[in-house]
């Protein structure tokens, strides 16, 4: 496995996932540190292959030492991801950027634990295989998969669709499957890691993730790190629209399009010509009406930089729902601070990329310890 990244070198690798490449004294500078203690982190992560360092472009030619720029190695923290949709499994391999080096999915006939587990393993040494790969070079595997957490760490209380998964262990049940340790959050908060790591959020401190799914979820980061709450269950927005009544989730659309002779088994079969019908549209319309109230509360309770929206929703009902709120009509009466910019999320469509992302950040946020 990649080298365990000391709790003092945390703040480093963070700031260079974020930021980029940078210089000894763009580092010292943004930690607030003494450049001592930078060439000390910097050593000790070069020896470990986490990072190199290479020639400033913008400096290259000039007289005197050439200035080096501090990055993080591709392959130094390299990751498996696996998400596990009702019927389909989809694993992958990024490396420390969030690039996706193989991707691979499956059907799932048998949702058994042990079955869905068997494969997902195969699946990802396959992939690992074709790269050439060993178990060892990976910080880890995340998995993901729509659920509810408890205080336990790595514990499941409770699965959407996955019924015969209670009480998982990511240790004892899930670790066994790959040769590698194991993380795991639910669909949602992952979705969100992605965007923090690898996406839309690279650059913003604080930011919350409206995530619209078959159900509806969502996620808080703050000063880039997340906040899970008590339980893990910070941001379950889907709580604050009860199921008896209409919501702007994916199954209320699904239902939606079956009461109209419309129906459609999964949300990512919805046929383009009844995506832009009365049917969706009238939908939208209600589910916009219903967001802007949620994106009110999470800006008066959280005062975000931003608003993310992303999920499994088709893109263009995602991509309206985003205009929209981001548009004139004001949030609320008597707004009178700046409200948050509202972004499109540009990695929910690959929610392995969100699972790939959980070993990459509890391995490495500078706000996490050992």
């Amino acid at each position: 496995m990649s080298a365990i990244i000391k709790n003092s070198a945390r703040r480093l690798v963070t700031l260079l996932r974020s930021e980029g490449p940078l210089s000894r004294y763009e580092i010292a500078s943004a930690l607030n540190v003494q450049p001592s203690t930078v060439s000390r982190l910097v050593h000790e992560l070069l020896e470990q292959d986490i990072l190199a360092e290479k020639i400033d472009p913008d400096r290259s030619g000039r007289r005197g030492f050439p200035s080096k720029l501090v990055t993080l190695r591709p392959n130094s923290l390299l990751s498996a991801g696996v998400f596990v949709d009702p019927d389909v499994l989809f694993t992958c391999i990024v490396d420390s950027h969030g690039k996706l080096l193989s991707e691979e999915t499956k059907s799932i006939v048998d949702r058994n634990f042990t079955t869905v587990l068997g494969d997902a393993g195969r699946m990802v040494a396959r992939q690992r295989a074709a790269l050439g790969l060993e178990a060892s070079e990976f910080i880890g595997c995340g998995i993901s998969y729509p659920g509810q957490h408890t205080n336990k760490p790595g514990k499941v209380l409770r699965t959407t669709y996955l019924s015969e998964w209670p009480d998982i262990d990511a240790r004892t049940d899930l670790e066994p499957f790959f040769g590698m340790p194991v993380h795991q959050l639910n669909d949602a908060k992952s979705a969100c890691l992605a965007e923090l790591l690898f996406g839309a959020c690279r650059p913003i401190r604080n930011f919350c993730y409206i995530w619209l799914s078959y159900g509806i979820g969502g996620a808080v980061v703050i000063n880039q790190s997340l906040y899970l709450g008590r339980n893990l269950a910070s941001a379950e927005f889907g709580g604050l629209f009860p199921k008896s009544q209409p919501r702007p989730s994916g199954q209320d659309l699904l239902d939606t399009l079956a009461r109209a002779g419309q129906p459609t088994a999964r949300l990512e079969d919805i046929p383009s010509d009844i995506l832009q019908g009365p049917v969706v549209t009238a939908w939208v319309d209600r589910a916009i009406v219903q967001l802007r109230w949620l994106s009110l509360v999470i800006a008066r309770t959280f005062a975000p930089d931003a608003i993310v929206i992303g999920g499994r929703l088709a893109d263009p009902i995602l991509n309206r729902i985003c205009a929209e709120l981001a548009g004139p009509v004001p949030l609320g009466e008597d707004f009178v601070l700046q409200p948050p910019g509202f972004l499109r999320a540009i990695s929910d469509k690959k929610p392995q990329l969100g699972a790939a992302a959980l070993p990459v950040y509890f391995s490495t946020n500078s706000a996490l310890g050992h």
